[in-house]
């Protein structure tokens, strides 16, 4: 390639701990284009750059992508006539949330321009986001012989955090699994595949095609659903849950252990078999590091949860396999009420106190 206009132009969606290093990642494999859009920070950013620490690519300071966007609309009126082959959304994914945030909401803008500047190439969507059928609103949202997108799934494993404006820190070696969310769609895996050659730092990070993105999606599950949701209610780090529990096993033997069999199960009666040896693997993967996942930072942050597509999708799932999940629905039902509490402060749901009751919109 001799020029950056002939790499491929990707577009990552979402500037949390994750959506950085995405970034950064392909930034520095110097393969690709990219663009980022950063809601929050845009104007930090703009003028500040990111200050990054992370335990693959170093201490950074000032750092920037090729392109910075305040959303998606701002990013299609700086180059209309823009190709991204790669739309990256790592947003959080809370279809229980405003309409706005939503990932078919989101997407709609780029699709739409897309569609009438580019309709002979096909867009790849790439989801990189926690859950399970985290894919199905866009491919209800959007027909694909009409919008003529490939729909890709990725699953990060990665200890990554905004922890301030325009401050990352990554304490755990990133490594992205990425695959067809349809195992049997040629041009998405194909597109997949070639991704992980555009993504890829050697010695660096790690990525692999996932020829079985479904199993992987379940896999780490078994970890969010059960370690993600109690750190949530509690507000607590890992091993805090651990030590402060009754005789120092109690969250372990009567939480996290249950939960994380209770998602094997409701894999195994969709025909997705998991070594039972995961549920010891993710119950010690974080006894010894100070991390909060996800879920309790977002609560601690005042932000919405990635409940539904975490807990309240698997557990659709529970009740149509008939499996029982009395620990998960334990924690689902907990957790509606900490989501709600959310919502109340953030003026997206009203509780008249005159009547004790929940004002219908």
């Amino acid at each position: 390639m001799n020029s950056s206009e002939e790499k491929p132009n990707v577009i990552v969606i979402g500037a949390g701990g994750v959506g950085v290093i995405a970034a950064l990642s392909l930034f520095h494999a110097q393969k690709t284009e990219v663009s980022l859009v950063v809601r929050s920070d845009y104007h930090h950013v703009t003028k500040e750059g990111y200050t990054i620490s992370s335990c693959d690519y170093g201490e950074l300071s000032n750092w920037k992508p090729h392109h910075l966007y305040r959303d998606v609309d701002h990013a299609i009126e700086e180059a209309p006539k823009r190709f991204y082959e790669y739309v990256i959304i790592t947003t959080k994914n809370i279809p229980d949330g405003p309409m706005a945030s939503r990932v078919p909401t989101i997407l709609k803008p780029i699709l739409e321009n897309q569609l009438t500047q580019h309709p002979e190439r096909k867009t790849n969507i790439l989801l990189i986001q926690n859950g399970i059928d985290i894919e199905c609103d866009v491919l209800e949202t959007y027909d694909k012989s009409k919008y003529n997108y490939n729909l890709l799934s990725g699953i990060q494993i990665i200890g990554s955090t905004k922890i301030g404006k325009g401050i990352i820190n990554q304490q755990g070696h990133e490594h992205l699994s990425v695959g067809s969310f349809n195992a049997s769609d040629i041009d998405a895996i194909k597109a997949a595949q070639k991704f992980v050659g555009l993504y890829l730092n050697e010695g660096l990070n790690s990525i692999e095609f996932d020829e079985r993105v479904r199993y992987s999606r379940w896999k780490k599950l078994i970890y969010n659903a059960a370690i993600n949701t109690t750190t949530a209610l509690v507000g607590l780090d890992v091993p805090r849950t651990l030590e402060f529990a009754k005789n120092k096993k109690s969250t372990e033997l009567e939480l996290y252990k249950p939960a994380m069999q209770e998602i094997v199960n409701i894999a195994a009666a969709e025909g997705i078999v998991l070594d039972e040896q995961f549920i010891e693997f993710f119950s010690n993967i974080s006894r010894n590091m100070i991390f909060k996942p996800s879920m309790c930072v977002d609560v601690q942050k005042h932000q919405l949860m990635e409940l539904e597509v975490i807990l309240g999708n698997p557990l659709k799932l529970a009740e149509k396999y008939n499996v029982q999940t009395p620990v998960l629905r334990m924690l689902y039902n907990l957790l509606i009420l900490v989501q709600c509490k959310l919502k109340e402060e953030k003026g997206l749901i009203k509780f008249d106190e005159t009547t004790a009751r929940l004002v219908d919109n």
